[in-house]
């Protein structure tokens, strides 16, 4: 644990009783979510990474999105950077492992010329960084910052040029190695995990809904399997490390140039569930046929996808919208149970 601001009073020992003075005294208890002070951060990142010029942080995480990480924008100088504080890592059940091959990938990618925001190494050359938070210890890394606007869903030499880049970054990866150890992106994380959040959310009294559901999600589960095999096959082409939540807001457009960025749900996964993510998160399937046919056309000129990948896309896109829904089923998830469905 790195740095740890006491912030609040001590607490008192006799649990929350009255003392014999009448006063109410305060009892200790667990926090589930906290946001780190933008000024406290500033003074991190001033003194564990090796850039010039005064620090200034502030938060520009949308703050009803409480399943994501934090992230704050960094000016030193005349430079910008952005400064990610993972959730704590109870939530995804992740280890130190996890985002150290989440590092590792980036700068994978970086050497084989793909226009990726990177992480920046600290003044003591590691990556990765850890703050005594609330809650428990949270992780954080700075990145190179993106430069430009959001990829336009509407723009068709965008989407080509997207889809493009996703084909080299899957490509490339093929020949991705990691010591470090990161959970995969399989059907316990796609299906199980999420439809067990969901059954404790919704409880007995929507279990009509949940049978409907639970029938979809196999389904889907059975016709992947049935396409791609049950066991992923490494260096197939099929499998691999992905970037797991593709977005249009997650690659910046400058010059006709984007920069990708927001790898934090990577690991390895089919590669056909990539894509399905991308056109459930853009909802490009919605949109006209001419704008979906120019990002597979991108796709297509640098991985061609077998019959079965792409038959595949459909049910990936059941999963995918399985897995937002357990997404806000989180036990610890601040949007609240009735945000997801009345019990």
């Amino acid at each position: 644990m790195e740095y740890y601001r006491e912030s609040s009073r001590r607490l008192s020992s006799d649990n929350g009783k009255h003392n014999k003075f009448g006063e109410v005294t305060v009892e200790p208890i667990r926090i589930a979510r906290s946001f780190i002070a933008a000024d406290a951060l500033a003074e991190v990142v001033a003194d564990k990474y090796d850039i010039d010029g005064p620090v200034s942080c502030k938060l520009f995480s949308k703050l009803l999105r409480t399943q994501d990480n934090d992230h704050y924008r960094v000016i030193a100088g005349e430079q910008k950077y952005v400064l990610r504080v993972y959730q704590q890592g109870d939530a995804w059940q992740r280890e130190e492992s996890d985002y150290l091959f989440e590092m590792d990938w980036l700068l994978f990618l970086q050497d084989q010329g793909l226009p990726i925001s990177t992480p920046l190494p600290r003044r003591d050359g590691s990556l990765l960084g850890s703050l005594d938070a609330p809650e428990g210890r949270r992780y954080y890394a700075l990145f190179t910052f993106a430069k430009g606007q959001p990829m336009s869903p509407s723009d068709s030499d965008q989407l080509y040029e997207f889809g493009a880049y996703m084909a080299r970054i899957h490509k490339a990866s093929d020949q991705f190695n990691s010591p470090h150890h990161r959970k995969p992106i399989d059907m316990e994380c796609l299906l199980e995990t999420p439809l067990e959040r969901i059954a404790r959310s919704w409880g007995p009294r929507r279990s009509a809904n949940l049978d409907i559901l639970l029938a979809s999600a196999e389904e889907a589960r059975q016709e992947v399997f049935s396409l791609l095999g049950e066991e992923p096959q490494d260096g197939s082409g099929i499998w691999g490390v992905i970037g797991g939540d593709f977005h249009n807001v997650s690659a910046h457009f400058d010059d006709g140039k984007p920069t990708f960025f927001n790898f934090d749900r990577c690991g390895y996964g089919w590669r056909a569930y990539d894509i399905a993510s991308f056109l459930s998160n853009t909802n490009l399937l919605q949109a006209s046929e001419d704008l979906s046919e120019a990002f597979f056309a991108g796709y297509y000129s640098v991985r061609r996808l077998s019959r079965e990948e792409h038959a595949a896309v459909s049910p990936f896109l059941t999963l995918r919208r399985i897995w937002r829904m357990g997404l806000f089923a989180l036990d610890s998830g601040l949007a609240g149970y009735t945000f997801l469905a009345p019990a």
